[in-house]
C-alpha cells in the first residue's frame, strides 16, 4: 500500500499536561500535530486555518462543553474525524458522544499504546474506504439487494461497514451506537442481517444477540469483533450468530463473511 501523508491533529483541552503528552505521543513519521488550543472559542477558526484531519476533543472545556463542540463539528465538517478525551467514567458520556459522531474515545489516564489504536483504527478506515471504493463490484449484475442494521459504537467502523455493504448491493436501513437501539432498529426494520460489535455501551453485542435471536430469529446476526476469542464465538454462536466480522475491517474479508449468510437468502 502507498504511504500516505503525515495525519494533521489538533488537540482541544484544556490541560496542558495532556496536550503535551498527546503532541508527544502524536508527533511521529504517522501524525503531525499542527495546533493545540485550551478551549472551544478559536475552534472553527483553527479548522479553517489549520485543516486538520483529526481532531482530539476534551469532553469538559470551561467555555463550551466538547459534545457541543463534537455536534457542531460534525455538522459543519463531516470528513473531520472528531476523537473525544474523557476522565470520566460515565457511562452517558461515550454513549452520547458515540451517537453525536465521535470516531473514537481516549480515556484518561491514557498510553501511548490507546492512544495509537484508537487513531491508527481511524487512519485504517480511510484507508480501506479507498480500497473499497477502486474495486469492482462482484455482485454489479447480480446484487444481494438485502437490507441490513449495523451496531457499532464507533462512527468510523459503522462507516466502513456501510460503504462494503453497500458495495455488494446490501441496504443499510440503520445504524445504531449502542445494543439497545440495535434491538429496537432490528425490532421496526426486520432487516435480513444486523452487524452487531460486542463491545458497546448501554447493552453490549452478546446481550443484543440474544434479544434480536428471540424476538426476530430471521434476521441473521454477525459479530463483529476485534479479539478471536474461541470463547467469545463459542457464546455468540450458541445464542445464535451465524458469522463474525474481525478487526479491523478489509473489504475482501467482509464479502465473505457476509456473501456467505446471504447465500441462503438466494438472491445472488
Amino acid at each position: 500500500m502507498q504511504l500516505r501523508n503525515r495525519i494533521r491533529v489538533l488537540i482541544v483541552d484544556d490541560c496542558a499536561a495532556t496536550r503535551i503528552t498527546l503532541r508527544a505521543i502524536l508527533n511521529n513519521n504517522q501524525y503531525e500535530v499542527i495546533g493545540e488550543l485550551n478551549d472551544g472559542k478559536k475552534l472553527d477558526s483553527a479548522i479553517a486555518k489549520l485543516h486538520p484531519q483529526i481532531i482530539c476533543l476534551d469532553h469538559l472545556l470551561p467555555d463550551k462543553d466538547g459534545l457541543t463542540l463534537l455536534s457542531e463539528i460534525r455538522a459543519a465538517y463531516p470528513h473531520i474525524s472528531v476523537v473525544m478525551i474523557t476522565g470520566s467514567d460515565d457511562i452517558a458520556v461515550r454513549h452520547n458522544a458515540a451517537m453525536l459522531g465521535a470516531a473514537g474515545f481516549i480515556c484518561k489516564p491514557f498510553s501511548q499504546k490507546q492512544v495509537i489504536e484508537v487513531l491508527q483504527a481511524d487512519a485504517h478506515t480511510e484507508d480501506m474506504l479507498m480500497i473499497a471504493a477502486k474495486q469492482v463490484n462482484p455482485f454489479a449484475d447480480q446484487p444481494y439487494h438485502a437490507r441490513a442494521v449495523i451496531a457499532d459504537d464507533s462512527l468510523t467502523m459503522r462507516r466502513l461497514l456501510t460503504n462494503i455493504l453497500a458495495h455488494m448491493g446490501v441496504e443499510v436501513i440503520g445504524e445504531a451506537y449502542d445494543g439497545k437501539q440495535a434491538v429496537e432498529l432490528v425490532s421496526e426494520h426486520r432487516p435480513d442481517i444486523a452487524c452487531l460489535d460486542f463491545e458497546m455501551p448501554v447493552m453490549n453485542g452478546l446481550e443484543a444477540l440474544k434479544i434480536i435471536h428471540h424476538q426476530n430469529a430471521a434476521t441473521k446476526v454477525i459479530m463483529i469483533t476485534a479479539l478471536a476469542s474461541r470463547e467469545l464465538f463459542t457464546q455468540a454462536t450458541n445464542a445464535g450468530a451465524k458469522g463474525y466480522i474481525i478487526k479491523p475491517f478489509h473489504p475482501d474479508r467482509v464479502t465473505q463473511s457476509v456473501s456467505r449468510i446471504l447465500a441462503s437468502y438466494n438472491q445472488i
